[in-house]
């Protein structure tokens, strides 16, 4: 009986919110700045938009500042744009190849998570992602 409310916890800001929301351009929008950054080897812009627990998780693991850590992370070079999913206050934005989630803090969208690949039976494998 437990999982439903839980099912009910994770449906509500969807029900509430609507699946497509005025949110969605911003969310590509910022996706999309991540991407560019990241393409054209912005490493400082890149670890700007992330979330701050995703940049230090990144500085931690690499022991090295956001930039030179992201230099080295594996990202792989997204396809075309398939999907973008607003839930309140996260998000998921599907590419051909990759999946990006993000959420939403006071100063705007930030990314949560990138890199990140469908691993049946589990969600997603990120490369990139906060604690």
């Amino acid at each position: 009986m437990r999982w439903w409310f839980v099912a009910q916890a994770l449906l509500l800001p969807m029900i509430l919110t609507g699946c497509g929301s005025g949110q969605d351009e911003a969310v590509r929008d910022r996706a999309a700045a991540f991407q560019d950054a990241v393409s054209a080897q912005d490493w400082a812009r890149a670890c700007e938009l992330l979330a701050p627990e995703t940049r230090s998780e990144l500085e931690v693991a690499a022991k090295s500042p956001c930039a030179g850590a992201l230099a080295e992370e594996e990202l792989p070079a997204p396809g075309p744009l398939d999907h973008v999913d607003v839930f309140g206050t996260t998000a998921e934005v599907r590419y051909q190849g990759e999946t990006l989630f993000l959420t939403q803090f006071a100063d705007g969208w930030r990314l949560l998570a990138a890199g990140c690949t469908p691993q049946p039976p589990k969600p997603y494998d990120c490369a990139l992602h906060g604690g």
